[in-house]
């Protein structure tokens, strides 16, 4: 087994009819002590600013930051199935990240579908079950380990799927119900325009289910 790898998470009932948000989660570079979310967890926060039903998936550093993090997240209202990764920090995202650092520090330690990946990917599966929306956030930071399994999740659910992508990963995402190429600082207006866009073409959805 991966060393790395800390198998024994309890299972997490997420709301029912939650927006299920799921990938790479990240923090902006900041001069001080703050922690300011990205990727993931900054449109977690921003369904939780819409008055949604919000749950995250995905990975942190266990360090301050990730706890740091998780506790905006959690006092936010998002229902919370973050595992923290040891030996490893959270990832920064923006210009002032070192350069000279290893790229393996910064993106997530493992590759292919590895145990971690596998678990994202089964925490997804059950987490779709009581879904009415999936949001993908995929930046290339190693979280995905097979996108076409995390979107066939949600068809098997029959509920939509908006992939916010880094140009590099849109092929993965090809069968989603939406793809957007967007960086890891995505606007509350094009999420909540992408969420509408979801509803218009999805004919089993509710009038108002995304957008209140």
């Amino acid at each position: 087994m991966n060393r790395l790898f800390s198998p024994n998470v309890d299972a997490v009932d997420h709301p029912a009819g939650h927006v299920l948000v799921v990938g790479d989660i990240a923090v902006m570079p900041a001069t001080n002590a703050a922690v300011i979310p990205a990727v993931a967890a900054q449109v977690a926060l921003l369904l939780k600013s819409f008055d949604q039903y919000c749950s995250l998936i995905g990975f942190v550093g266990d360090d301050d930051t990730g706890a740091i993090l998780q506790g905006q997240l959690r006092n936010a209202g998002v229902s919370l199935d973050v595992l923290p990764v040891t030996d490893w920090s959270s990832y920064i995202v923006g210009p002032e990240v070192d350069p000279d650092q290893p790229e393996q520090q910064r993106v997530l330690p493992f590759n292919g579908m590895s145990e971690y990946q596998a678990h994202l990917q089964n925490r997804v599966e059950r987490a779709v079950r009581n879904a009415r929306a999936l949001v993908i956030v995929d930046q290339g930071f190693g979280s995905m380990g097979d996108p076409r399994a995390v979107v066939f999740a949600a068809k098997q659910m029959n509920i939509p799927s908006l992939a916010l992508c880094a140009a590099s990963q849109r092929q993965g995402y090809a069968k989603a119900t939406q793809v957007i190429s967007v960086g890891p600082q995505i606007g509350a207006e094009l999420l909540r325009q992408q969420l509408a866009h979801l509803q218009s073409i999805d004919d089993d959805s509710n009038p108002g289910q995304f957008t209140r």
